[in-house]
């Protein structure tokens, strides 16, 4: 088969992670897959799959005008009546506290115009249904792959406490990625002053990040910077705050320094930071919300009611007992059996055989 994946080429900005090692793995497997933006708008060749991870890659990131959505679905439609099959991973349900109209229409058109729907997990296939009762796509319920793939070290607690300048003698809990919005600084912010812990220690590489992202001038984010440090002020001695971009190579330190990761995020449907979470032998507190909820459910890590920040708490407190009997040992071997990545690879490969009916298999969806 030949695959196209909509994102940008290696050679350009192709640094996600999920995109690049699954991409990576199927050409192992398949032999053939493209990964392209431009190619999903020029290319006169014909693709047998063609598969949209994000819906603003399209756009480059950029905002869809009222001609680039109509000149979309005008792609669509002709790469359909080549025969080419178009595939959809969700990964969010709606562009993250999105109300903007042409953002919205986006996914709208992606979602209703794809011959198949990969979810990763349950939740996000039962969401979908609901809304777009009608559909008449093929539904494929395929987890998130780990990263096992990505050559990552594994360095010690104590070696990345000390490459990071941590303490080495407190319980440490990471939250990774940024942070979207104050709700999810407020979130955690108000579960960990409330932590009925002495030896707590907030990592927060991200927490700052957004306020550098959708401001009009560096004066407009320098002054909410400095906003967000006076409202959320931590003790230093209890809490590292970063808003620098952490690099792949920085990773595994971050993850290796931490006891237990906790996930910030508020009314989301994944997370990558959970498989990654599992993927370094870690336990993991967060939201009973979306396919994160059923993942950590499924694999018996603590989750918590977002309206309730208590039970923020209690969840934290769980984790901290779930980490001092071994579990993060547990939630590895449960990742390298389930999530892969030539096992995540091999069940997407299997759903596009289903849909361009090349053969016949068994639903890949089972865990």
């Amino acid at each position: 088969m030949n695959i196209l994946f909509v994102y940008f080429d290696k050679t350009i900005q192709n640094d996600n992670l999920y995109v690049k090692s699954l991409c990576e793995e199927i050409r192992r497997q398949n032999g053939s897959i493209e990964c392209s933006i431009d190619a999903f708008w020029n290319s006169t060749r014909k693709y047998d799959i063609v598969h949209i991870q994000f819906p603003e890659v399209i756009f480059k990131w950029r905002q869809p005008s009222d001609n680039g959505l109509k000149a979309l679905r005008q792609r669509i439609d002709r790469l359909k009546s080549m025969g080419t099959k178009i595939v959809y991973t969700r990964h969010d349900a709606i562009p993250h506290y999105c109300t903007d109209k042409n953002k919205l229409e986006l996914y709208r058109i992606v979602e209703t115009q794809s011959n198949a729907i990969i979810h990763l997990g349950e939740y996000s296939r039962q969401e979908f249904a609901r809304i777009y009762p009608e559909t008449t796509a093929r539904h494929f319920v395929i987890p998130h792959h780990i990263y096992d793939s990505c050559g990552y070290a594994f360095p010690s607690k104590l070696t990345s406490r000390n490459k990071l300048g941590l303490p080495t003698d407190k319980f440490i809990i990471l939250t990774f990625g940024s942070y979207r919005n104050e709700e999810e600084q407020r979130l955690v912010v108000d579960a960990f002053e409330h932590l009925p812990m002495s030896d707590k220690f907030l990592l927060a590489p991200g927490f700052y990040n957004s306020c550098f992202t959708n401001r009009k001038t560096p004066i407009q984010n320098l002054l909410r910077y400095r906003t967000q440090k006076k409202k959320f002020r931590l003790d230093t001695n209890r809490a590292l705050q970063l808003h620098e971009k952490i690099s792949n190579t920085e990773l595994p330190y971050y993850f290796s320094a931490a006891d237990i990761v906790l996930i910030q995020r508020k009314e989301i449907l994944n997370s990558g930071n959970v498989p990654m979470a599992l993927f370094f032998h870690k336990v993991v507190a967060g939201p009973k919300f979306g396919n994160i909820g059923e993942l950590l459910d499924l694999t018996g890590n603590p989750t918590f009611d977002l309206t309730d920040s208590h039970s923020v708490i209690e969840a934290v407190a769980h984790a901290r007992q779930l980490s001092n009997t071994g579990y993060g040992e547990k939630n590895a071997e449960f990742a390298r059996q389930n999530m892969n990545t030539e096992l995540i690879a091999q069940k997407t490969i299997l759903c596009y055989q289903q849909i361009y009916n090349l053969t016949l298999h068994e639903n890949p969806t089972d865990w």
